[in-house]
């Protein structure tokens, strides 16, 4: 720094400016990842408190319901219950799936104040996929939308709670309305879905077999098109999902979890804590955090967990849910594979299940239990599942004949 010929101070010469800026910009490069590192692991510390609130609300709720899982339990053909909304009083749903909706719908309304002439029940909405956790709503603070049911990077979900009167007004990609919207607006229920899709077998039949005499059989929903990916439904034999057995849904109950350290509750259709890179969930490559019914909340790779089964073929532990994503408007960009005949650009085509499908519903499980993981051989086309016998017990009902 120079002095003038008075020894007053004049300043930073033009070089040490420059040092000085250099210097500063360095020091910001150096700190920006690791704050984004420290932003991301933040976030990843709420999600798993997310899920670990919904595990203990889980438990909390099966000790003052009778051992009962918490889900959309409204059963068809059977009056509503007299808590609820006035505009359901006095009915009966006409199947399982249209009292799941109703249930969803009336808590939604009560706690909103949302007009049911506006704001109708969608028609066809099966709303246990995205919508199980409403039941347990009053055991997670009881507020609609709530931030818990939002993965603190599902950045889209949070927006459209943040505008839940007026969600497209958002300004980020939004669903459209269904064409079973009952003369109203069916797509107004999307900020009151969760990042989290509680598992089939939480709120469905458990495994197959019979139930009140039927034979239940196993319907998959595909949303997306052909081989596109969807969820598992179990159904009459011979059916499909308007034929679902009523009374086999919203029933199970937590003594029913065979190994509770081991039977995930729910997870996130992606892996969004790995850095910038988005993955789905059955990429076996894909990290994120499940959640358990002994309360736990633990972080698995995809690739080391129960690989599940096909749901409609029950009769062989190896047959595997082979099945494609394509991205959604509303969804991440994610890691994708090359595209398919009559698929998208961005979509993902999955070798398995995983803890989504695994077999043997509520007895099975989902983490290995010994020391065989199951992973994935071969690269690229040839990628597919090592089929060494997972340590796995064997809970096909098809031949043993079992009930439900």
């Amino acid at each position: 720094m120079l002095k003038t010929a008075k020894g007053r101070k004049a300043g930073f010469t033009l070089i040490e400016l420059l040092i000085v800026i250099a210097i500063i910009a360095l020091l910001i490069g150096i700190l920006l990842p690791a704050l984004g590192e420290a932003r991301r692991a933040g976030r990843k510390t709420l999600c798993m408190a997310n899920m670990r609130s919904y595990a203990q609300a889980v438990n909390s709720f099966a000790i003052e319901n009778k051992d009962q899982l918490a889900a959309p339990s409204w059963k068809g053909n059977q009056a509503v219950p007299p808590d609820a909304h006035p505009f359901f009083r006095g009915k009966s749903p006409g199947s399982d799936f249209e009292g799941g909706a109703w249930q969803v719908v009336s808590t939604i309304w009560k706690k909103t104040g949302l007009d049911p002439q506006t704001y109708s029940v969608p028609g066809g909405w099966i709303a246990y996929i995205l919508y199980s956790h409403i039941p347990l709503n009053d055991y997670i603070g009881g507020n609609l939308p709530s931030q818990v049911a939002a993965c603190p990077e599902d950045t889209v979900r949070l927006a459209w709670q943040k505008n839940w009167q007026n969600p497209e007004g958002a300004g980020l990609p939004y669903p459209a309305n269904s064409n079973g919207d009952n003369g109203g607006q069916s797509n107004w229920r999307w900020p009151f879905s969760s990042s989290y899709s509680v598992h089939t077998v939480h709120w469905g039949p458990s495994r197959g077999g019979t139930f009140n005499g039927k034979g239940l059989s196993i319907y998959f929903v595909d949303p997306n098109g052909p081989a596109g990916g969807g969820g598992s439904f179990y159904t009459q034999v011979g059916g499909n999902a308007g034929l679902a057995v009523d009374g086999s849904f919203g029933r199970n109950k937590l003594t029913d979890v065979r190994f509770i350290s081991s039977k995930t509750i729910m997870s996130d259709e992606f892996a969004r804590h790995q850095g910038r890179k988005v993955r789905y969930y059955a990429d076996p490559d894909a990290s994120q955090p499940l959640n358990f019914y002994d309360g736990s909340v633990r972080e698995y790779k995809t690739g080391e967990t129960n690989p599940g089964w096909l749901p409609s073929n029950r009769g062989s532990m190896r047959d595997r849910l082979a099945h494609r994503k394509d991205r959604q408007v509303y969804d991440p960009v994610f890691q994708y594979t090359p595209q398919s005949a009559g698929a998208s650009s961005e979509t993902h085509n999955a070798v398995a299940g995983w803890f989504r499908y695994t077999r043997g519903g509520l007895f099975g499980w989902d983490v290995p239990r010994g020391p065989r993981r199951a992973g994935v051989i071969g690269t690229g086309s040839g990628r597919k599942l090592d089929t060494t016998e997972e340590n796995e017990l064997n809970t096909n009902t098809q031949a043993s004949g079992q009930q439900w």
